[in-house]
C-alpha cells in the first residue's frame, strides 16, 4: 500500500515538473478565495464613501489623485451624486437607474453596459467616456459635455440631448428612437427633437 502511494506521488511530481497541468475534480477543488471574488466587483469601501457623502468622496479623490475608483457593478440606483468627481472611474455594468448625476465629472470613465435609465446627467462632463452598450433610456443629458464619448450600441431611447455637446461622439448603432436630438456639434443632431 505504501509503495503504491509513493509511486503515485512520484508520478504526479514528475508530471508537474515536466509541464503537465493536473485538473482537480470539482468536488475536491479548493474554493475561490473571497478576495479574488471581491476583486471582480466594486470596491465596497469606495461605494460606501460615495453613497455617504459626495463632499467626502470629492475630498478623497483630491487626496488620492492617482487612484482610479473601482465601482464595477455597483448599485447606485436613486443615489444623489450631484457634482461627484467620477473621472476615470470604472462603472462597468453599474446600476445608475434614476440617479442624480447633475454636474458630475464622468470624463474618461468606463460606463460600458451601465444601467442608467431615467438618470439625470444635466450638465455632466462625459468627455472621452466609454458608454458602449449603456442603457440611457429616458436619461436627461441636457447641456452635457460628451465630446469624443463612445455611445456605440447604447440605448438612448427618449433621451434628452438638448444642447449636449457631442463633438466627435461615436453614436454607431445607438438606439435614438424618440430622443431629443437638438444637440450641438454632431451631424446626427437636428434643430428640433426627433419624433
Amino acid at each position: 500500500m505504501r509503495t503504491n502511494t509513493t509511486v503515485r506521488r512520484t508520478l504526479i511530481a514528475a508530471l508537474i515538473l515536466s509541464g503537465y497541468v493536473l485538473t482537480v475534480p470539482a468536488a475536491h477543488a479548493t474554493p475561490t478565495p473571497r478576495a479574488a471574488v471581491a476583486s471582480q466587483r466594486a470596491d465596497a469601501d469606495q461605494v460606501a464613501l460615495l453613497k455617504r457623502s459626495v463632499a467626502d468622496w470629492n475630498q478623497w479623490r483630491t487626496d488620492n489623485p492617482s487612484v482610479k475608483p473601482d465601482l464595477t457593478e455597483a448599485d447606485l440606483a436613486g443615489a444623489n451624486l450631484l457634482g461627484a468627481n467620477l473621472s476615470a472611474a470604472d462603472l462597468t455594468d453599474a446600476t445608475l437607474t434614476d440617479t442624480n448625476l447633475t454636474e458630475t465629472n464622468l470624463s474618461d470613465a468606463k460606463l460600458r453596459g451601465v444601467k442608467a435609465t431615467g438618470a439625470l446627467l444635466f450638465s455632466a462632463n462625459l468627455d472621452n467616456a466609454d458608454a458602449q452598450s449603456a442603457n440611457l433610456e429616458g436619461a436627461d443629458l441636457s447641456n452635457a459635455k460628451a465630446r469624443h464619448t463612445i455611445f456605440a450600441s447604447a440605448n438612448l431611447t427618449r433621451a434628452k440631448l438638448h444642447d449636449a455637446d457631442l463633438a466627435e461622439a461615436d453614436l454607431t448603432g445607438a438606439n435614438l428612437e424618440g430622443a431629443d436630438l437638438s444637440c450641438i456639434n454632431h451631424p446626427q443632431c437636428t434643430s428640433a427633437p426627433a419624433g
